[in-house]
């Protein structure tokens, strides 16, 4: 299910690609794009799972994030409707072998959702992000309802079982709310992404209502929580665990991309993107160190590609870190024909300034790829610094993924082109999914772990299930440029 799209034929794609889909298990090329069938063999469509509430009708589970787990599981979140403020968590967790972990959920406790599931009522209007500590403990973080029905923080934690970690905050969960301009009844904070340290402190970054000298803006809030839920007072100057950046230099935020721990710098990396003027918006990254003497910095960068449309769009999707301490950003920026491109950056380890070595721009340290309408949202970066970006090709709702070396440039070793790999899952009925969406990876062992969602059905976008699908290895193959 797995094929080198053109992505100039635009309009033969879809059946080109269910013909491979449908008739071919795997692909002429034997490279990382190719679908890992040991995961799930027995199953319908090997190498893939779907996942979804047992016996819960044909409402939507939408992928929120992916991880892996301590003991080797894969954990997928979804949102799925429902809830007393909307929002139900609904968790999965996978062996390697692509089974359902049956110590996982399955219970009444957990929600009654099916063997490996859980289904929780965290009081969340809407889902975030979802991240697994160094003990398996699962926290998802999402919008809760809060003063003046506007939105705070919230946090909600599991044991590594699924089932409801009373150990924090007394029940499993916690609101945070900033509400620093409840003055003027802007109290809307709305959290984006979760990441932990090894100590088990959780810390979430999200976008805030707040003032900067008697000026309405929103800027970036984080808070840092102890492991059993509490505010780590010791956390910045606020006293309450909680900071605020993009005040000035990259205010007017419109939303966080990514908070990433990076354990070897012992610091933060918040990434995103805010409004910087009209029809212009540029992507940020906040860069807060965690050893004394703590300090931080914050930039904004421009990615301009829209020429002379009146519009410079960009928005960032994601966030990851090289082994040398160079983030690099994902996200889509338009161009002059009002098209989205895919774009990274990659900023230089110690300092604000972009990584000239980086990309196809003069100057600058963006890679820009050749084809639009594309979104990639999900990055992640193997041990070799190449970099995975999963995605979809909005206009034949096909799944999408292509590598690049660690310098930017297209890897044609995952695939044997320069195009993307095209995905398509299938229904409970073997037929070719409507439509199929990635959205988060991670590697396991050198493979890519992919998770998305696709509708079960092939003629509609109706029940939305989750999806997991992990690819084939070729780091030893090809790591010393021999096959």
């Amino acid at each position: 299910m797995v094929s080198p799209i053109c992505f100039s034929c635009a309009s033969a794609l879809r059946s080109a690609v269910l013909v491979l889909a449908l008739l071919v298990s795997g692909t002429a090329f034997a490279g990382a794009s190719s679908i890992d069938t040991s995961f799930n063999p027995g199953g319908a469509q090997p190498g893939w799972r779907r996942s979804f509430v047992a016996n819960g009708g044909t409402l939507d589970e939408r992928i929120i994030a992916a991880a892996r787990a301590p003991d080797g599981g894969y954990v997928l979140a979804g949102q799925r409707a429902g809830g007393g403020a909307g929002a139900l968590i609904f968790l999965a967790k996978f062996r390697p072998d692509g089974s359902y972990d049956t110590s996982f959920g399955g219970t009444v406790a957990t929600g009654n959702a099916g063997v490996g599931r859980v289904l929780k009522d965290g009081y969340l209007s809407t889902l975030a992000d979802m991240t697994i500590d160094t003990q398996g403990r699962i926290i998802v973080v999402g919008k809760t309802p809060g003063a003046l029905g506007q939105g705070d923080f919230g946090i909600v934690r599991f044991n590594a079982n699924g089932t409801d970690d009373s150990s924090f905050d007394g029940d499993g969960g916690t609101a945070v709310a900033f509400d620093n301009d409840a003055a003027n009844n802007r109290v809307n904070d709305v959290p984006g992404s979760v990441t932990t340290l090894p100590d088990g402190s959780i810390f979430v970054a999200g976008v805030i209502e707040t003032r900067s000298a008697g000026v309405p803006i929103t800027a970036v809030g984080i808070v840092k929580l102890k492991p059993d839920g509490t505010p780590d007072t010791s956390f910045s100057n606020s006293g309450d665990g909680t900071s605020q950046y993009c005040r000035v230099q990259c205010s007017n935020v419109l939303s966080v991309a990514r908070i990433v721990y990076d354990a070897p710098r012992n610091q933060l990396l918040i990434g995103g993107d805010h409004a910087a003027g009209s029809n212009n918006s540029d992507w940020f990254i906040v860069v807060q160190t965690l050893s004394p003497p703590t300090f931080y910095s914050q930039m904004s960068y421009g990615i301009d590609l829209g020429g002379g449309s009146g519009y410079q769009l960009a928005y960032m999707k994601d966030l990851a870190v090289q082994t040398d301490g160079k983030p690099v950003a994902l996200g889509w920026a338009n161009n002059d024909a009002l098209k989205s491109v895919p774009v990274l950056l990659r900023r230089k380890a110690e300092e604000q300034g972009e990584d000239t070595d980086f990309g196809n721009t003069p100057g600058r340290g963006l890679m820009v790829l050749p084809n639009t309408d594309m979104v990639y949202d999900g990055l992640a970066i193997d041990t070799l610094g190449r970099m995975l970006l999963v995605g979809e090709y909005m206009l034949d709702q096909v799944a999408i993924a292509t590598r690049l070396n660690p310098n930017g440039s297209i890897d044609t070793g995952f695939n044997g082109t320069h195009s993307p790999t095209g995905y398509i899952a299938q229904t409970a009925s073997a037929q070719a999914a409507w439509t199929t969406m990635f959205k988060r990876a991670f590697f396991d062992a050198g493979r890519a772990v992919i998770a998305g969602e696709a509708p079960d059905s092939s003629s509609s976008t109706s029940d939305y299930d989750l999806l997991v699908t992990r690819l084939q290895d070729d780091s030893l193959l090809f790591k010393d440029g021999f096959e």
